[in-house]
């Protein structure tokens, strides 16, 4: 379910109706007069909210009867295998993109509203400091000691941890920010992030319905983004240092204590541990799980898991000593090549 204090529920819509926004096909025509409300991942899905699935693998992980009761989008050739297992069934060539096209007929972001930069509904504590320009919507909450800069602005819902710092300019929307954290000009915390369906030709952008949390003493540096989740958190822990000029895109887990540098990106749901280091402009591929006090040489692509502890760098990255190794062997051969030219 869509967290209420950040999104407007507008359903529930029949599955006749799903069918005609989304180009999806009915499978039991009886199934048209259903209604629905919300949407789900295939792995939190539960009966009456819709999901999806796209391969046979999607599936694999759900027991005879699991997904009893749930609207399944999926493609005409999982359609028996769906349906054993519960699923009430839509089929569609392209079932991320027919999904796609129900969230904003289920939920609407909830928007600025009114005419005061500080809603009457917005619960800000009397030791909060708020700067010209700023502007605070209806059902945020402000807390102790918070300092919040020019034009800042703090969207429906959102609440700001005691003495938090926020800075010029910055846009915070469906977020939990924690206690003590700093957040510096230009920052951008809670907008959706890049999620696309593309097929045959043509590209919808997916709905992003999550949140950002983040922890307590947790900085984030000017100019840098953190998406909010396509469901679910987009999660920052305890004490992470996040650079200017840093992406972390939806659904990506930081734990404690984590240090980003300038330039760095985190493509999503990746996971990372606790205490983990990247050096400058690190690049990290989606769904990637890297361990507990890892550490990541700059400029390094993070394609596939990184080991706990483990110090990695390169581009594809792999361990340290395998890259200079590498690099090693390049430069003998180019001195070799080199020498054979001159004749020397």
């Amino acid at each position: 379910m869509a967290d209420l204090r950040f999104y407007q529920g507008l359903g529930p819509i029949t599955i006749t109706e799903v069918a005609a926004l989304s180009g999806a096909a009915i499978s039991d025509s009886a199934m048209g007069a259903m209604t629905l409300s919300d949407v789900a991942p295939l792995e939190a899905a539960e009966a009456g909210k819709l999901s999806y699935a796209e391969s046979p693998k999607a599936l694999n992980a759900h027991a005879a009867g699991a997904l009893d009761g749930v609207f399944l989008i999926v493609p005409p050739d999982l359609a028996g295998v769906a349906g054993a297992m519960g699923a009430l069934i839509l089929t569609h060539r392209a079932p991320r993109q027919a999904f796609s096209r129900i969230g904003s007929h289920l939920f609407s972001l909830r928007g600025f509203d009114g005419t005061e930069r500080r809603h009457p509904e917005a619960d800000c504590h009397p030791s909060a400091r708020i700067a010209p320009g700023a502007v605070i919507a209806a059902g945020a909450s402000i807390g102790e000691g918070v300092s919040i800069g020019p034009n800042a602005a703090i969207g429906p819902g959102c609440r700001i941890g005691r003495f938090t710092s926020i800075g010029a300019n910055v846009s915070i929307s469906c977020a939990d920010i924690g206690e003590h954290c700093n957040i510096l000009a230009g920052a951008v915390i809670g907008e959706a992030g890049f999620g696309v369906a593309v097929s045959g030709g043509s590209v919808i952008d997916v709905p992003h319905l999550g949140t950002v949390r983040l922890g307590d003493n947790v900085t984030v540096g000017a100019n840098s983004a953190i998406d909010r989740g396509v469901f679910g958190e987009t999660r920052i822990g305890d004490g992470c240092k996040i650079d200017n000029l840093c992406h972390i895109a939806h659904n990506v887990s930081l734990d404690a204590a984590c240090l980003m540098p300038a330039f760095a990106g985190v493509s999503g749901s990746t996971r990372i541990g606790r205490g983990v280091m990247f050096g400058g402009r690190v690049g990290v591929s989606d769904h990637v799980v890297i361990g507990d006090g890892a550490r990541i040489g700059a400029n390094s692509a993070v394609m596939a898991d990184v080991p706990a502890g483990e110090t990695y760098a390169g581009a594809p990255a792999q361990p340290i000593r395998q890259h200079m190794r590498e690099i090693a062997e390049i430069r003998r051969m180019v001195r070799a090549r080199a020498k054979a030219r001159t004749g020397e």
